[in-house]
């Protein structure tokens, strides 16, 4: 690790809370801790913002970060962040989002400034091979870290292109919370809430309700479960806007009532997944490397998934089961034998892989930082 200070400059577009502005907050928290100075830019009145700044962080918060198509926005950004940047001695800039990135590269050009530039590629959509991509990975980014090994794949057309070389791309997958997830949990607490029975099975599905979470599917594979396990209880934690509704419809067009919890956003979340017999997450779309099968995995619950993305790298044979996304009759299937077997092999905190770790995660991080810097790969 380095044996210097770096000052580093985080930016992220995001208002409300997700696994990525909880991976800047976890990652400037341990960057912090050992003695680095860090800097959020994010949205006035974004949930990062609140919480960087309950966790003692220097945050920055009057930047637009607005769709680059909105060019008031965007040139009131590349002013502001052009003014930040020349008056701050950042060692580096570390964006996260695609509105950020923006602003950032087109206020390092139009300021003629010199910080390079590091781009962590959150999601695993295809990274489209447009003119002004190719700009900006050619001339603005210097490196760029992939959460997943499938996330690091979409650039495939710019290692071909010799825009990016495969050694600037590196794979850090996403951390979790272990001080939060390894404190005294209170699982009872839950299942009375509920209204469990004893040996009534609880299946979790926590994140946003959105189509790509597969909430649906999971609607779809309900009746199987339920006809081996008439008082399962499904619970979705979790809020969404017009998909809310849907799901919410949904539920009670298939009188599903009894059997499906919406709780909505919670703060509990360790609470939540300690009270579960497993962790389901049925996606469909773009799940990079998913914080709540790694949380389940910390407190030894076994997880259902969808074989897509990069769950395949998180979820072993010891941890779970795979499906194909969108086959609820294998989804059914998977959540019946899991809770046949109660999570047999399954422990608390057993086997839990380093990599998931805060700790880990700033590790690599500084590798990657001070290798930008020195001009090195990272090893």
């Amino acid at each position: 690790m380095p044996d210097r200070t770096l000052n580093v400059l985080q930016t992220d577009f995001h208002q409300s809370w997700s696994g990525q502005t909880a991976r800047v907050l976890y990652l400037s928290r341990e960057l912090a801790r050992r003695g680095h100075a860090v800097t959020i830019a994010t949205r006035a009145g974004s949930v990062l913002g609140q919480r960087a700044r309950q966790a003692g962080l220097k945050v920055f918060d009057r930047v637009l970060f607005k769709k680059p198509g909105d060019l008031i926005a965007l040139s009131h950004d590349i002013r502001t962040l052009g003014k930040l940047l020349r008056g701050e001695n950042f060692d580096l800039v570390h964006v996260h989002g695609s509105q950020d990135t923006w602003a950032v590269a087109l206020a390092l050009k139009a300021y003629r400034l010199k910080q390079p530039v590091l781009m962590t590629r959150h999601n695993s959509k295809p990274v489209g091979f447009h003119a002004f991509n190719r700009w900006l990975y050619r001339s603005a980014i210097r490196r760029v870290v992939a959460v997943s090994a499938g996330t690091a794949e979409k650039y495939r057309q710019f290692f071909d292109a010799n825009i990016l070389r495969r050694e600037d791309v590196v794979v850090i997958h996403s951390c979790i919370d272990v001080e939060r997830f390894g404190r005294a949990l209170h699982p009872e607490k839950i299942r009375a809430e509920l209204g469990a029975g004893a040996e009534d099975p609880i299946i979790g599905l926590v994140g946003r309700i959105d189509r790509d979470k597969g909430h649906l599917v999971l609607l779809d594979a309900m009746p199987q479960v339920l006809q081996a396990f008439p008082g399962a209880l499904f619970v979705f934690v979790g809020k969404g806007g017009r998909m809310q509704r849907i799901v919410a419809e949904a539920v009670a067009e298939r009188g599903l009532q009894r059997s499906v919890k919406l709780l909505g956003f919670r703060e509990d979340v360790p609470d939540l997944t300690a009270a579960m017999d497993v962790s389901v997450l049925p996606a469909l779309g773009t799940d990079s490397s998913p914080a709540v099968l790694k949380e389940a995995f910390f407190l030894g619950k076994p997880v259902v998934a969808s074989r897509i993305g990069g769950i395949p790298e998180i979820v072993t044979e010891a941890a779970g089961i795979l499906v194909a996304p969108g086959d609820a009759q294998s989804l059914a299937g998977a959540i019946v034998s899991v809770l046949k077997n109660r999570g047999a092999n399954c422990r608390p905190h057993a086997g839990f892989p380093e990599r998931f770790t805060p700790e880990y995660l700033c590790s690599a991080y500084l590798r990657v930082y001070c290798g930008m810097l020195d001009g090195k790969a990272v090893q």
